[in-house]
């Protein structure tokens, strides 16, 4: 317990994290991405311009116009109107990532945050059904470090956070002890496939 009792003290450059009594909320700053939260914001305008435009079509409709105009017009605007909603919709789904663990309901939810810190893609990921968790250090060319979570049942490893490696390392090293501790209350006894994913989670 000494580890999460701590109050993670100093500067977190690439990450802001809280602890809680259930577990660890982490997501990634958002210094690191301001030109996904330009682009998130010029999506946005595009959308509600298109959505406007739509409406727009109808006071172009000349007078007196007949049955087809108004279908072709009508088409066109619910047309624009679609693809504005979409578009928006694709600016706002978020670029940032947010890993919470909350150890008394047994999951681990990976969430995308848009500019409004709204969580937009949300994946549950039950605690027992987690292989491992690992770090993959950066690669040539790259400064910032990944973690990943790898799922029973599924091919590939799913991405979690990106960060500097000695901020995602303490967190990996605190994620693994969390997940231990809440095994080790639930089960007294622990069983072997409980014993094994520690090993994998001390391990990764």
């Amino acid at each position: 317990m000494k580890r999460l009792e701590n109050i993670y003290e100093g500067e977190w450059k690439t990450v802001s994290l809280t602890a809680t009594a259930l577990g660890l909320t982490v997501r990634e700053r958002f210094e690191r991405f301001r030109f996904e939260a330009m682009s998130e914001l010029v999506l946005r305008l595009a959308g509600g311009l298109m959505v406007a435009g739509s409406t727009m079509l109808w006071l172009v409709l000349p007078i007196g116009a007949g049955t087809e105009k108004l279908v072709s017009h009508s088409l066109l605007a619910a047309l624009v109107t679609a693809v504005g909603l979409f578009v928006y919709a694709y600016g706002t789904r978020g670029f940032r990532r947010q890993l919470s663990l909350d150890a008394k309901r047994g999951l681990l939810s990976l969430t995308k945050i848009n500019m409004n810190e709204q969580g937009r893609v949300v994946r549950s990921i039950r605690i027992n059904d987690i292989e491992s968790l690992y770090l993959r250090r950066p690669a040539a060319g790259t400064s910032q470090a990944s973690l990943h979570v790898r799922v029973a049942g599924q091919e590939n490893p799913i991405l979690a956070l990106t960060g500097a490696v000695d901020e995602l390392e303490e967190i990996h090293q605190d994620l693994c002890e969390i997940i231990q501790l809440s095994g080790a209350e639930s089960q007294p006894e622990p069983t072997p496939s409980r014993a094994h994913l520690g090993k994998r989670l001390q391990s990764a």
